[in-house]
C-alpha cells in the first residue's frame, strides 16, 4: 500500500511540473547574452478569463478587441461601427487589424513569449504582423517568406526564409539595447548590430513601449509573457 501510495505521489509531482514546464524553462532558466543579468519587471499568464482592459501595463488601442480565454490573450478586430466611423473621417486607425501595447518597457530589456498572429481569408492593406521595439523604431513585419526589420524607417533589414510562422504558436526571445538586438523564436536566433537600433526618445521623460498588430482582420494570441530589466 505504501509503495502504491508514493507511486502515485510522484505521479501527479510528475504532471504539476510539466504543466508548469513551457513557461519557467522558457523564462526562468534563460541566461541573456546582450546583458550580465536581468531582473523580472512584470509577468502575465492571463489566468483570469474575461474582457482584457487597460491596465498600468497594456493598452489597448484603436477600439480593437481583447478577451482572455483558457489562459490565453485574444485580440480581435474593433466594430464594423468604429472601423466605417474612423474611414469616414480619413483616419486610417481604423481597427481593422488588433492593436496592443506593453508600456512602459525598460530602456533596454528582455522579453519572451509565446505569441501567434492569425490571418483570415478578409484581406485588407497587407501590412503585415507587426511586433514593434518602441513605437515604430525598431519594427519587426513577419512573413511567410521572410522577416523584415525597419529601423527608424530609414533602414530595412531581412532574415531570409521561414522564421516566425503566422497561424502557429512561436516562442519568442528578444533582448535590445543600443546598437544591437537578438531575437530568438523557437530553435532560430539571429542578432542584429546596427547604430540605428535604439529605445531613447527625444524626450528623456517619455517611456517606450512593446506594440502587437496583427494583420488586417486577423487576429493576435499571447499565451504568456515575462518583461526583464536587463543589467549590464
Amino acid at each position: 500500500m505504501k509503495r502504491e501510495t508514493l507511486s502515485t505521489l510522484l505521479a501527479a509531482l510528475a504532471v504539476m511540473a510539466f504543466a508548469v514546464l513551457p513557461c519557467t524553462a522558457q523564462a526562468g532558466d534563460y541566461k541573456p547574452e546582450l546583458f550580465k543579468s536581468m531582473k523580472l519587471v512584470y509577468a502575465e499568464e492571463f489566468d483570469k478569463d474575461g474582457p482584457h482592459k487597460n491596465t498600468k501595463q497594456w493598452e489597448i488601442r484603436q477600439n480593437t478587441q481583447w478577451n482572455v480565454k483558457g489562459g490565453v490573450l485574444t485580440g480581435e478586430i474593433a466594430t464594423e461601427e468604429y472601423q466605417k466611423k474612423m474611414q469616414a473621417i480619413g483616419d486610417g486607425h481604423d481597427g481593422t487589424r488588433p492593436v496592443i501595447w506593453i508600456k512602459p518597457v525598460p530602456k533596454a530589456f528582455v522579453v519572451q513569449m509565446r505569441v501567434r498572429y492569425n490571418e483570415t481569408s478578409k484581406k485588407g492593406r497587407n501590412r503585415g504582423s507587426l511586433l514593434d521595439l518602441g513605437h515604430h523604431v525598431n519594427s519587426f513585419i513577419f512573413g511567410e517568406e521572410q522577416t523584415k526589420l525597419t529601423l527608424q524607417k530609414k533602414k530595412k533589414i531581412f532574415i531570409q526564409d521561414k522564421f516566425f510562422l503566422l497561424n502557429q504558436w512561436n516562442e519568442v526571445t528578444i533582448e535590445i539595447k543600443e546598437g544591437v538586438i537578438l531575437i530568438q523564436v523557437n530553435d532560430r536566433k539571429e542578432i542584429i548590430r546596427n547604430p540605428l537600433v535604439t529605445l531613447k526618445t527625444d524626450n528623456e521623460n517619455d517611456v517606450q513601449q512593446i506594440d502587437f498588430k496583427g494583420q488586417d482582420f486577423g487576429t493576435v494570441q499571447i499565451d504568456w509573457v515575462r518583461l526583464y530589466k536587463g543589467i549590464e
